[in-house]
């Protein structure tokens, strides 16, 4: 009799259970089905492109082919004091009018997102799959969203921090064997260079306003070059006449007339570098910190374009000779002040570090209104468009012009 009420309650409780199931069963169902799509969902997860598979929701036969990283770990040390706009060491430069973001590695995939011209994508790694992809993330808001590009979508951007450290290293060598000052003749103050064969232009393509005449023999005043306004040189020797002097860019040796060179001289040690990328329109800012040097900041720039009204950058290794507020810039081709550049060092003759340039708003009666500083311009970090200067987000150009103390900070412009 026991057995038999066993066998009635275990059987009770069986049909108890299925009842139950075939009640809630639908809801189940439901909620797998949020957990499966919530977890296909870009926008709600920051994937771990380590762990995570590139292939998407679309059902592929195989795996990509081949994912390989282009990014090179740099071997210098951060310790970044301004990190405003973060981006990847390698990153990507949207140059057409739009490029479309997928969401897996082929052209069949969904859009995720139409990236416009001039905008920076942070890169992941490269994955092929009949044709190449970058495999790329950005934020929107607070969240990181992830996606795949053409690679002929994209330029292909790098943060060269160990080829900068090595410039910095060097001028650092320069400054060991001597006193390091710099080339002055800012707006010509010091008298305007003779003619190099009765022209502007030295052999090298060098140009004489704002520069010193570097002879290579002083029996010989016909030939030298032209060394700019800024020009980083380590005083050799000197007399009644000439300072002979070395470039720290290449250790070229010229004679250059005394009212050119700055003495004594103006570096008392070498302790802050800003390093701007010509091929790149980045920039990175060293400090020595506890006798090593460090980035404290990497971000991009906008260096100087040829044109009728406009200078390339120049290349090379640059006293950083003073600050200011503000610097006030022309309408081209007139003496109008048109604006203003925020927070400028500058560092060779007409050419500043500083940020987004400010233009007056004139009005009926001659009088003109500042509308106020702009920290950001879309064309920051993409292809050279300043008359010679380096245009920085504006809030870096005030980082640095905090950072700035007279004598310790350099300026070197690479390639």
């Amino acid at each position: 009799m026991g057995n038999n009420c066993r066998l009635i309650i275990s059987i009770m409780v069986l049909l108890s259970i299925l009842l139950l199931l075939i009640i809630i069963g639908p809801d189940v169902n439901e909620s797998i089905l949020a957990v499966n799509n919530q977890a296909d969902s870009l926008e709600n997860n920051i994937v771990d492109s380590d762990k995570e598979s590139t292939k998407s929701d679309i059902e592929k036969d195989d795996d990509p082919k081949d994912v390989t990283s282009e990014t090179t770990e740099p071997n210098v040390a951060f310790q970044l004091k301004y990190d405003k706009y973060p981006l990847t060491y390698t990153y990507l430069l949207i140059e057409n009018d739009t490029a479309n973001i997928r969401k897996g590695p082929s052209q069949e995939e969904p859009i995720l997102k139409h990236a416009s011209k001039n905008e920076k994508l942070s890169y992941i790694e490269t994955v092929e799959n009949e044709t190449k992809w970058y495999h790329v993330t950005w934020n929107e808001g607070e969240q990181q969203l992830f996606g795949f590009l053409d690679i002929d979508s994209a330029t292909k951007r790098v943060f060269e921090f160990d080829k900068m450290h090595e410039a910095i290293l060097k001028a650092e060598k320069a400054s060991a064997k001597g006193s390091l000052t710099y080339i002055d003749n800012y707006h010509n103050i010091k008298g305007h260079a003779p003619k190099y064969q009765g022209g502007d232009l030295d052999k090298n393509g060098g140009i004489r306003s704002q520069s010193a005449p570097g002879y290579f023999d002083t029996s010989n005043l016909n030939e030298f070059d032209y060394l700019g306004d800024g020009t980083l040189v380590r005083i050799l020797s000197a007399d009644s006449q000439y300072t002979k002097v070395a470039l720290v860019k290449d250790e070229s040796v010229y004679y250059v007339p005394n009212k050119y060179v700055v003495a004594p001289p103006a570096v008392i040690a070498i302790n802050k570098t800003i390093v701007i990328d010509r091929a790149n329109q980045n920039e990175v800012v060293f400090e020595k910190i506890e006798r090593e040097w460090k980035v404290i900041s990497y971000t991009l720039a906008t260096t100087g374009k040829t044109g009728k009204y406009h200078q390339l950058t120049p290349l090379g290794y640059f006293y950083a000779m003073e600050k200011r507020d503000k610097f006030y810039y022309y309408k081209d081709g007139t003496y109008i002040i048109q604006g203003y550049a925020p927070y400028t060092i500058r560092f060779a003759g007409g050419a500043y570090v500083h940020g987004v340039g400010i233009n007056y708003i004139y009005n009926a009666d001659g009088t003109r209104t500042d509308p106020g500083k702009v920290e950001y311009s879309e064309t920051i970090g993409t292809v050279p468009l300043s008359h010679k200067c380096v245009r920085n987000y504006t809030s870096h150009a005030k980082f640095l012009y905090d950072l700035y103390t007279p004598g310790e900070v350099i300026v070197i412009v690479i390639e």
